[in-house]
């Protein structure tokens, strides 16, 4: 067995098809269920730039059938149109990748650090609904704290640039000075709070915040000192006089159309519309409209680029962290095959200790019960003895061949459990 990623991100899918492959909330636990269903194993990391699912498995000629029978199942337009958009790292190169996933290095925006929290509630969900185990909980474990010391050990964070803060970026440079523009967000999730607490210090004439349940507008406007909240049913209102307007929505269809925009926009004031939410909630024919600027994922593009390049230097330290709990990973992992043979080494010494300790007896009926243990004792402390060097060595190299080499010498079962886990995650494919 050996952790494999299937995925897409903003690296291989453009973003119409990264909306249509996006796994809601909604849909999560049944997707969850499904991935766990062949496997045994599935975390689902779905976020606005990447669908991946994690799993074990191993090199059986039928895996390829059961990803395909997975992907037909979770998206009805056939596996086989789709397939092309995703990508698939298996042993350490998933490691890796998730390592770097929850540092920000494989962020459109490196450095960016909600991707972290996107992790651990993809690693939540999947732990509330059973689908994850050792040894791939292990490897979420560890993403975690990675991702938590690139941020503390490196600037990629500090030096990083937001999705929201790419808006700002966006909008300054469509509208120039921002002073005394009326702006609006549309949604109060995660994305919502991020995009309106950016926009809050942006010195906006107003800050309006508005969701379906109006209730954590609310609270959100009290959390980031905006103007105001207004009910989702005022919308069509807010989009008439703003000047931004951020939309966030886990709606599953669009909440902003090009007929909307020309039935309530009397003046055409210019416009700037970000649309920062998967599936998207602005329909794409809403740019043909002179004064409006409407920016989508795929629009952050030219940003990121520049961004990388400053922040290569970061990238560099960031990615030797990376490559360092990559080594403790695999480290551990080859333990997972190492403590099966020691602990059928230890078994088989004790079971030699057991019935030589009986035959002395036979042989030492005279001996009272208190020499009795003084033997046993002995026997106990010279067995441990004499596997102390040989057990350590074996947990300390953590090498394939030596452990190959401490089976045959031991004549130990070559089909431990665990044996094959820590071969398979240093294939390279």
């Amino acid at each position: 067995m050996k952790p494999i990623i299937l995925g897409i991100s903003h690296r291989t899918a453009p973003l119409e098809v990264r909306e249509r492959l996006s796994v809601s909330a909604e849909r999560l636990p049944s997707a969850l269920e499904a991935l766990a269903k062949p496997f045994g194993h599935a975390v689902i990391v779905s976020t606005c730039n990447r669908t991946e699912f994690y799993t074990m498995a191993d090199a059986s000629a039928g895996q390829r059938d059961a990803w395909m029978a997975f992907l037909e199942q979770l998206y009805p337009l056939g596996a086989g149109s789709i397939e092309r958009y995703f990508y698939r790292y298996e042993g350490p190169d998933a490691v890796r990748h998730l390592f770097r996933v929850a540092s920000g290095l494989d962020s459109l925006l490196v450095g960016e650090t909600q991707v972290l929290g996107q992790v651990r509630s993809a690693f939540s969900a999947a732990t509330l609904a059973g689908t994850v185990h050792d040894p791939l909980g292990k490897m979420f474990h560890q993403a975690l704290r990675v991702g938590k010391r690139v941020h503390t050990e490196t600037r990629l964070s500090r030096n990083g640039l937001s999705i929201s803060a790419a808006c700002i970026h966006l909008a300054r440079q469509t509208l120039g000075n921002l002073a005394g523009k009326r702006a609006v967000v549309i949604g109060a999730g995660q994305a919502g709070k991020l995009a309106a607490r950016a926009l809050s210090q942006a010195k906006l004439e107003s800050l309006v915040i508005t969701n379906r349940t109006f209730q954590r507008a609310q609270d959100l406007v009290a959390e980031v000192g905006a103007t105001g909240a207004e009910p989702f049913e005022s919308l069509h209102a807010l989009l008439a006089d703003a000047d931004v307007v951020v939309s966030a929505t886990e709606s599953p269809g669009t909440v902003i159309t090009r007929g909307l925009l020309e039935a309530i926009r009397i003046s055409q004031k210019p416009l700037v519309l970000m649309d920062i939410a998967i599936p998207r909630d602005v329909d794409p024919d809403v740019r043909t409209l002179p004064y409006v600027s409407l920016f989508d994922l795929d629009d952050f593009n030219e940003i990121a680029a520049l961004h990388r390049h400053e922040q290569d230097e970061e990238s560099a330290r960031a990615e030797g962290i990376v490559e360092e709990e990559v080594a403790q990973f695999q480290t551990w992992w080859d333990g997972l095959a190492i403590q099966p043979a020691v602990a059928s080494l230890q078994q088989q010494a004790e079971a030699v200790r057991q019935r030589e300790f009986a035959r002395a007896l036979r042989r030492l009926q005279e001996l009272s019960p208190e020499q009795q243990v003084v033997l046993e004792d002995m026997s106990r402390a010279l067995v441990q003895k004499l596997l102390h060097a040989p057990i350590t060595t074996i947990k300390s190299s953590g090498n394939q061949e030596q452990l190959k080499l401490f089976r045959e010498l031991f004549q130990l079962p070559v089909d431990a459990p665990g044996q094959a886990r820590g071969h398979h995650l240093q294939d390279k494919d």
